[in-house]
């Protein structure tokens, strides 16, 4: 009896002995949250009302494309279908033109930046048209009726979540000022994305990409 006591005495030791020289578990290195970065310039309170552009501090700093994560399809994640849409025209527009008004010396308003959504938004929605004709020309009727619900439900989404933030965060001032800009760009990124989504659809059957809208630069 005395022996099996020191035997399992000797065990316990063994035991903790392994368990303390044991590494502990970290996350691998590679192992990262990727954080979206902020777009929208931050929105002060004057006198005058509410401004934005200049340099002031707290203002975030041109983020590259390379940096900032937006869908470029679900499907193709590279080749010649990805490569269009990192050099799309309307990305490549929308880019220069945020960069002239967040870097212009003149008093830019949050209507300003409003428009300046706005416009980019109703660009998205022709090109969301226009290529969801293009797909549905290039499908069987089982096809098409399965892409015409698809759509239908993708445009109740689009209005229900417009609607939630509008009453949610809009209406109630929770965003303060510069919520309606947010807001502006949110519903613009959803329609830019169904549009390359369907795109996307678009290349996997004949390997076409084309856009309606040109640039002007």
């Amino acid at each position: 009896m005395k022996g099996k006591v020191l035997l399992l005495f000797f065990i316990v030791i063994m035991l903790s002995a392994c368990q303390s020289s044991s590494p502990p578990t970290t996350l691998n290195d590679e192992t990262q949250l990727i954080k979206k970065s902020e777009t929208l310039p931050n929105v002060a309170n004057t006198g005058n009302g509410t401004e934005l552009g200049g340099v002031t501090e707290g203002q975030p700093e041109r983020s590259s494309p390379e940096m900032l994560f937006r869908s470029m399809g679900n499907f193709e994640s590279s080749g010649e279908f990805y490569d269009e849409m990192l050099r799309n025209p309307i990305d490549h527009d929308y880019e220069m033109e945020f960069n002239e008004l967040l870097n212009s010396k003149e008093i830019i308003t949050t209507m300003d930046w409003g428009a300046f959504e706005g416009k980019y938004e109703k660009i998205w929605d022709e090109e969301l048209n226009h290529i969801y004709e293009k797909l549905l020309s290039k499908l069987d009727r089982e096809s098409r009726e399965a892409l015409i619900e698809s759509q239908k439900e993708w445009l109740k989404y689009n209005l229900k979540e417009t609607k939630f933030v509008e009453k949610t965060f809009i209406d109630t001032g929770y965003l303060g000022s510069k919520g309606s800009v947010s807001l502006a760009r949110d519903i613009m990124e959803r329609i830019r994305e169904r549009t390359m989504q369907l795109m996307e659809y678009r290349y996997l059957l004949d390997g076409e990409v084309e856009f309606l809208y040109q640039s002007n630069n």
